[in-house]
């Protein structure tokens, strides 16, 4: 019996150790953070292994992998894993930013009646749980993220989708070349049969030379006609690269901002690609709500709009919703390190955000830039319930409190799903409460 070892006791590495063992094999699952220690054990489990699987939040540093592929034993991914046993095509959407709102609306955009629609990867769906389950005639849309992409080895989308790069993960990858090649790595088994999508609009994507790619490459922008789709005039086209076909007006699109119609305009160019007509889409995309926890509107209480944005884990996601605030906002900023600085973020600031509150593991790095820009309507938080009582206290009518941390959530959460319900719940209880207490402190003016 072939006999496997999946490093990850998560989602991911669950649902893989099931979809092995309806494969045949023998499995040993462990917690990615427990050490075997000793040789005597390290041996035993190595014994007859053909397959290690490993975890998105696994890093390929890991003394396991290492040493697996010292003894030259197939190490890959679940997302790996998920995707050989997927016998339509597939779709797959990388990027920095806008990966979960572009995933959810491109699988909104395929439904149809006469197949089903399947979307999994880094959206929160392990690849291994629906594999099996998927036909020909099926459609499956994958969000894959860095830390994906490292460990592929035949993964191959019929398209495959770039939105934008920007610095993040760099705790993890070490410099922003290693994460670019990362994210690259999504075009690197297609064929001429098959589509790279491209965001022309983005600054590092319009500085790589993409001759390396050998599937057809199509563009989105909001700024120029290209070869995809583009806006002009107040409408969206696509263009085959011989003529352009109108597929609906921006004002039509019910999401603000223009990341938003960025991460429309590369839905519409995938699903288009893949096959749908262009008479079907802007119903469809006029039906489209959003994902939660990105720029999510929870509650008005006394005239301030509270506003769950715990999917910003990044410093140019968080820019992006503050400048879709109309109102003075008070930001909520923080979270566990993933190795940047914050100047960008407080260089970029708009004058709409009237009070920033920090706080968990990156506190001291926010408080560093936040001076450095002379920036002084700072204040600080011990915990996360502390830190949103204390931006209720500080809004005003007609006001924003903007949950945007600009970080990860693992200094407080198990993830930014679980961190956005928590705002939630808080509000809520603010909501409820007439009184607001505040245990806060404001920062010395810096």
């Amino acid at each position: 019996m072939k006999k496997a070892l999946i490093l990850g006791a998560g989602e991911s590495g669950r649902n893989a150790n099931k979809l092995l063992k309806k494969l045949g094999y023998s499995t040993f699952i462990i917690d990615e953070k427990k050490k075997i220690r000793f040789d005597i054990l390290r041996d035993r489990l190595f014994e007859s292994l053909s397959l290690v699987i490993v975890s998105p939040g696994v890093s390929l540093d890991h003394e396991l992998i290492k040493l697996a592929k010292k003894r030259g034993i197939e190490v890959i991914g679940e997302l790996e894993l998920g995707a050989r046993n997927l016998v339509s095509h597939y779709i797959a959407i990388t990027g920095t930013n806008g990966k979960t709102t572009t995933t959810t609306l491109t699988k909104e955009l395929l439904e149809n009646k006469n197949c089903k629609t399947f979307a999994g990867g880094n959206i929160g769906v392990a690849v291994c749980s629906f594999a099996q389950s998927v036909r020909p005639i099926d459609n499956v849309v994958l969000e894959v993220s860095s830390f994906q992409l490292e460990s592929i080895d035949t993964f191959k989308p019929h398209v495959a989708t770039i939105l934008n790069i920007t610095p993040d993960h760099l705790n993890r990858h070490k410099t922003m070349e290693n994460y670019i090649n990362a994210k690259l790595r999504i075009f690197e088994n297609q064929t001429d049969k098959d589509y790279a999508v491209i965001n022309l609009d983005d600054p590092i994507l319009k500085s790589i030379d993409f001759s390396f790619v050998k599937s057809q490459i199509y563009y989105f922008s909001t700024k120029i006609p290209c070869k995809g789709c583009f806006v002009y005039d107040g409408c969206i086209y696509f263009n085959n690269g011989i003529s352009s076909t109108f597929v609906m007006k921006t004002s039509a699109v019910p999401l603000a901002g223009e990341h938003n119609l960025s991460n429309v305009l590369a839905a519409l160019t995938s699903a288009i690609l893949s096959g749908v007509e262009i008479s079907e889409l802007q119903a469809k995309v006029m039906a489209f709500k959003g994902v939660s926890h990105r720029l999510e509107f929870i509650s008005e209480i006394k005239g301030v709009s509270y506003i769950n944005d715990s999917k910003s884990t990044n410093i140019s996601s968080t820019i992006v919703a503050v400048k879709a605030m109309s109102s003075e906002t008070t930001l909520i900023l923080g979270g566990s390190d993933k190795g940047f600085m914050f100047d960008e973020l407080f260089e970029n600031l708009s004058p709409l955000i009237k009070n920033i509150i920090v706080l968990g593991q990156t506190k001291e790095k926010l408080l560093a830039s936040a001076r450095k820009y002379s920036v002084d309507n700072v204040y600080e938080a011990n915990s996360f319930k502390e830190a949103v009582y204390l931006a209720s206290s500080l809004a005003e009518n007609g006001e924003n409190v903007l949950l945007s941390p600009a970080c990860a959530s693992f200094d407080m959460f198990l993830n930014y799903e679980q961190r956005g319900r928590a705002f939630a719940k808080i509000v809520r209880e603010i909501e409820k409460s007439e009184s607001r207490i505040v245990k806060g402190k404001k920062t010395k003016q810096i």
